[in-house]
């Protein structure tokens, strides 16, 4: 039996607090069913439309008010309400799907690292390890195991073995949780087939388990920074 642990901990308030943030007042949405835009800061409220993934919204203002979501049973994220203006409708969003970062193409991005390449630039790569009798060893494809650095900080280890292999993602100040789970499960859509439970105690923890062959992932957030690992074969 297989098991994918997810575990979080929670060093730093994870509500998104867009006090802290630059002036860049351009949002994109994590939600990949889409995030209602609402007329009022509440769950009742008037629903004026739903902003589809990906799509971006411009930041107005902050709410006092908060809302709780269930990602999944058992697991809850709580964050605020968000002022915000969509094309030519100005509303409400839950700003827990909100980040400066821009999501994955489902469609068109098919690796992490054309992703990552596509959004970040990168300032250098490393190879630990390269295929025996390949042409060019600074070609990515033959290197085994290595490491691409980003411009912001970001970084992107990886390791290809004969049966499976592991990619790691470390992210500064860019993704909550609730984001950085949103982007876990596209490069691994295969998730939903796996039990998922959450365990608040002795630290918060959610546990997949699976008895096949596939991906899995994890999460870890140590203070500013998120970290996913994905891993993959027998």
């Amino acid at each position: 039996m297989r098991y994918l642990v997810l575990l979080f901990i929670c060093l730093f308030n994870t509500e998104f607090s867009f006090a802290q943030e630059d002036n860049n007042l351009l949002y994109y949405v994590w939600a990949k069913s889409g995030l209602s835009l609402r007329n009022a800061p509440n769950k009742t409220a008037e629903k004026l439309t739903i902003i589809p993934y990906s799509d971006n919204v411009t930041f107005i203002a902050k709410t006092a008010e908060t809302y709780t979501i269930i990602e999944f049973p058992g697991f809850e994220y709580s964050d605020g309400w968000v002022e915000v203006n969509y094309k030519n409708l100005t509303g409400y969003v839950f700003a827990g799907y909100l980040s400066h970062m821009q999501p994955p193409n489902i469609s068109t991005d098919t690796s992490l690292t054309s992703y990552l390449d596509k959004l970040f630039t990168e300032t250098q790569t490393i190879a630990y390890e390269t295929y025996e009798n390949c042409k060019n060893d600074n070609r990515l494809s033959c290197i085994k195991s290595g490491q691409k650095s980003y411009k912001s900080g970001v970084t992107y280890t990886f390791w290809n073995g004969e049966g499976g292999g592991t990619e790691d993602l470390s992210i500064p100040n860019k993704l909550n949780i609730l984001q950085a789970f949103t982007l876990g499960t596209i490069f691994c859509p295969s998730y939903k087939d796996f039990d998922v439970v959450y365990y608040e105690k002795p630290q918060p923890t959610i546990i997949v388990e699976r008895d096949d062959v596939g991906c899995d992932f994890t999460i870890t957030v140590l203070g500013d920074f998120t970290i996913i690992r994905w891993s993959g074969g027998c």
